[in-house]
């Protein structure tokens, strides 16, 4: 069966992405966003294989939409059939996956009501794209020209109805492809709304703060869940001379510097060689974190190094927890 797919049964599937918008154009015929081809035409950019498995619908000999699994949308398929009837199909850099921290944002706002998803025009949406956006320009991320886009948004929200029981028992769907990311961010904060929405006010508060650099570093040891929460952390924790005042106050007080959870004690272990070495870790959850708030002594806590990475890695537990860990752990049997 010969399959004729003309310019016209292109433009009629273009002329239905314009009609639906992008997001449920795609949700309609179960296709996700093109990562590496788009089609360029009247100054605007379509996914080149959805656009292609729609235009078959109106082919005589097919009269429906090709399914996603039954052709190629690389160059040597859809790319070299699209050109071939004259338009533009350009190859574009992929834009990275979605962060834990961006899935926080998205998750927040989906939470807020997710019986009513915001569309992809609506003042929620548009201002979480330019919050991304902003976090990708401190961050150091780099993406095309739909990178985090309000419509990129508006599907990042329809994931997540597809992964809530309450939306589905309503007889009401997302889109039905995602991203691991997302099932990730999910779990973690099931039934505990009111995390969710503590991490994602540390996360909007270190985005506005010019004073957290946001770029990971080199010597990062953090879990994937909250690299920005926890360079917001961080932040708190490099005031040399406030550090020095708490060293100073430790020593007045106990006359040594000993981690506070475990008790090691560098000059005791190394001799001079470790005379006031210990680090200084904050203590106040990133929930109270506040711009301009000033950090006073009773907010440090003084660790060794092995105490600080836990801390941090085991999503910035408390202090007084850890020494409760390591005492029990050294408990005699």
């Amino acid at each position: 069966m010969a399959v004729a797919v003309t310019r016209s049964d292109v433009l009629k599937a273009l002329g239905e992405f314009d009609a639906l918008g992008r997001s449920e154009f795609l949700a309609a015929y179960g296709f996700r966003a093109s990562r590496d081809y788009v089609l360029r035409h009247g100054g605007k950019e379509y996914d080149s294989k959805p656009i292609w498995a729609v235009a078959h619908k109106w082919d005589a000999d097919v009269a429906r939409p090709l399914k996603v699994n039954e052709f190629s949308g690389g160059a040597a398929d859809t790319v070299k059939k699209l050109q071939a009837l004259g338009f533009e199909v350009v190859k574009e850099p992929s834009n990275p996956d979605w962060t834990w921290d961006e899935h926080v944002l998205a998750l927040e706002l989906y939470m807020r009501d997710p019986t009513t998803t915001p569309g992809h025009g609506s003042k929620e949406v548009l201002e979480l794209s330019a919050l991304l956006n902003a976090l990708a320009r401190r961050s150091g991320l780099v993406g095309n020209d739909r990178f985090r886009n309000p419509n990129g948004v508006y599907m990042k929200l329809m994931n997540f109805r597809r992964l809530d029981p309450a939306v589905l028992a309503e007889g009401k769907k997302g889109l039905s492809q995602g991203a691991a990311g997302e099932e990730r961010v999910w779990n973690a904060y099931l039934g505990k709304l009111d995390e969710l929405r503590a991490r994602a006010a540390a996360i909007r508060l270190a985005i506005d703060d010019a004073e957290v650099d946001l770029v990971p570093a080199a010597d990062d040891y953090e879990a994937e869940e909250g690299g920005v929460v926890l360079r917001l952390h961080k932040s708190r924790e490099r005031d040399r001379k406030l550090i020095g005042k708490k060293k100073a106050q430790v020593l007045a007080q106990t006359g040594k510097l000993a981690c506070e959870p475990c008790g090691f004690d560098f000059r005791e272990a190394y001799g001079d060689v470790g005379d006031g070495f210990i680090e200084a870790h904050h203590r106040k959850p990133v929930s109270t974190l506040k711009k301009g708030e000033k950090t006073r002594l009773a907010d440090l806590a003084l660790v060794c190094a092995n105490c600080h990475r836990v801390l941090h890695k085991r999503g910035l537990m408390a202090v007084e927890d850890l020494a409760k860990l390591i005492g029990i752990r050294r408990a005699p049997a």
